[in-house]
């Protein structure tokens, strides 16, 4: 009886953990709602979607938001970003995921 409590406790507070460290995160299970971005979407279709992006850059040309996206479940996931870029108008004009992490500055 013990051990069973000591076991659920347990498994209880590592799923507390792994949800926490993947909050901002669009994890393979999202990859659906990464599918269903299309060009000319707007900002609030983006973000109805995807939800708040990790990252904002913008430039006289336009705007990239970044999402942080987690592929590879099951061999341990790779963190990778998917980037959404929109013009002047705010529609988007692109999207790709990428590996190269340069996109992002927290500072």
């Amino acid at each position: 009886m013990k051990n069973s409590i000591i076991i659920s406790v347990t498994a209880i507070i590592i799923t507390l953990v792994m949800a926490l460290s993947l909050s901002g995160c669009i994890t393979t299970r999202d990859t659906v709602k990464i599918n269903k971005v299309e060009m000319g979407m707007t900002k609030s279709d983006i973000q109805d979607l995807l939800g708040t992006p990790l990252f904002k850059n913008a430039n006289e040309t336009g705007e990239e938001w970044g999402y942080r996206k987690m592929v590879g479940e099951i061999a341990g996931p790779e963190q990778m970003l998917f980037i959404v870029t929109f013009d002047n108008n705010g529609k988007v004009i692109a999207y790709n995921s990428v590996k190269d992490y340069t996109y992002y500055h927290p500072y």
